[in-house]
């Protein structure tokens, strides 16, 4: 078990979009499917998602990268 910290707003971001999903089980899928590269393999896992909410996760994703890489 590891602890990571992320800002509040992605956290709410994160929180919104996993459903009943456990964090563990959410960011592990979330995980698989960054491999496959591409935000088409988000929309289906977890349904049909707008353009816009696909860049709002994308940007969030890159955010949450960026941060962290600027605390290494």
């Amino acid at each position: 078990m590891k602890t990571i910290m992320i800002d509040d707003e992605t956290y709410k971001k994160l929180k919104n979009m996993k459903g009943e999903k456990s964090f563990s089980k959410f960011l592990s899928i979330l995980a698989e499917n960054a491999k496959h590269g591409s935000k088409d393999s988000i929309k289906r896992f977890y349904g049909t998602l707008t353009e816009k909410e696909a860049e709002i996760w994308e940007k969030a994703i890159m955010d949450s990268r960026n941060n962290m890489r600027e605390r290494l």
